[in-house]
């Protein structure tokens, strides 16, 4: 908008100044000029969103929030939709075992070799299974040829024979032969909002450990909020999706996508845009960044978030970093205020600018009805000026 108020600007002056040196002369036409230029001059817009974005910064900053982007606190005003991967910042993420169900052996063997796959799994199933183990006194085996795959299970050898712990479709994946009563004990564990892990020894399957993570107590408040807000809900997990189901209920989520890998989930996210969805992804870990990226603003909720690790493909940042939950909602009051304030400085600027530039166009005329000079011109900008940064100021009062 400051581009197209600067070229009428200077078609303006142009307009005015060589009607002038025809009509009056030279000394008349640079006065006139002048007048015109500096009436029309478009800084108070330009002004408008600046000063406005610069106190805003200076609020979140001493509520606790980081600015990171400060272009996305007008975006965030229009976000409808908020989305966010299932991780620490939903839940506890604080998986325990809460079954072992064993199929020709006993709970603390199947536990036992599950423990010596998993104990260098990066995982937070993974040590959740060997630190119950550990807790137990059970035997941690040598093994070899560890492998780790994403949202799927974990593999190693132990006296040369392959031991698996992972879902019941990726265990089938690799050649197991999984029973059918293994795929009925897996679905009502999921039901239950538990996570079931399979557990093969050679080509067989052995048994079901399952875990479970708490949701987070504040979550519930938290997506409740975002509803009376009329905000849309999104939950992206790699959990199955039965098990999900189960998280979903239990915080009224309006969006579920389960079985997801982390580019499935920033895929989703674009989903969600693609469909006129303004999107705020909400995250807390290195792992959520591509979802992070993929919406329209990104907030990483972290009190311990390094610098150097807010960055991803080639440097980009987060817009926003988070201590809490809450915080989100004060960011976002935060922004729809500014943007109230920007929306009446722009309204103050234009009228002022259209009162102005009327003003000086008079000087087109052979005879004025007032004389209005390159002064006059300069009181006018320097009022207005003014009157945006003492709206502006507003923002100030605003305390959290």
């Amino acid at each position: 908008m400051t581009k197209i108020f600067f070229l009428l600007e200077v078609l303006a002056t142009s307009i005015v100044t060589v009607n002038t040196f025809f009509l009056r002369g030279e000394e008349a036409a640079i006065a006139a000029g002048l007048t015109v230029f500096i009436a029309a001059v478009p800084i108070c817009l330009w002004l408008s969103k600046f000063l406005v974005i610069q106190f805003t910064k200076r609020v979140l900053k001493s509520s606790g929030i980081a600015v990171q982007n400060s272009r996305a606190i007008q975006l965030l005003s229009e976000v409808n939709t908020v989305a966010t991967p299932l991780n620490e910042f939903v839940t506890t993420g604080k998986f325990s075992v809460t079954d072992i169900i064993p199929e020709g052996g006993t709970d603390l063997m199947l536990l036992s070799y599950a423990a010596s796959v998993e104990q260098d799994a990066t995982h937070e199933l993974g040590r959740a299974i060997y630190k119950e183990a550990l807790g137990r006194r059970l035997k941690i085996q040598r093994v070899a040829a560890f492998s780790e795959i994403p949202c799927c299970g974990v593999e190693a050898v132990i006296n040369d024979v392959p031991v698996r712990v992972g879902t019941a479709e990726w265990i089938k994946s690799r050649g197991v032969s999984v029973s059918g009563l293994i795929y009925d004990k897996v679905r009502k564990l999921a039901e239950e909002g538990k996570t079931p892990l399979v557990v093969s020894i050679g080509n067989v399957s052995r048994g079901i450990i399952a875990l479970k993570d708490e949701v987070n107590p504040e979550m519930k408040s938290f997506f409740s909020i975002l509803k009376r807000n009329e905000l849309e809900t999104a939950v992206l997990t790699a959990t199955n999706e039965l098990t999900a189901k189960n998280l979903a209920q239990r915080l009224s989520v309006d969006v579920l996508r389960a079985a997801l890998q982390p580019e499935d989930k920033a895929r989703e996210v674009q989903i969600l845009r693609a469909k006129k969805q303004v999107v705020a992804v909400l995250g807390s870990e290195q792992r959520d960044m591509p979802s992070l990226f993929a919406g329209d603003v990104s907030v990483f909720l972290s009190d311990k978030f390094a610098e150097e690790e807010n960055k991803f493909d080639g440097g980009d940042e987060v817009d926003f970093k988070i201590s809490e939950p809450d915080k989100f909602f004060t960011l976002r009051e935060i922004a729809l205020y500014a943007v109230k304030l920007i929306k009446i400085n722009r309204w103050v600027s234009v009228l002022a600018w259209l009162a102005l530039v009327g003003a000086a166009l008079t000087t087109l005329l052979d005879e004025p009805p007032f004389p209005f000079s390159p002064e006059f011109a300069a009181a006018g900008v320097s009022a207005t000026v003014v009157l945006v940064f003492m709206n502006s100021m507003r923002m100030l009062n605003l305390r959290h």
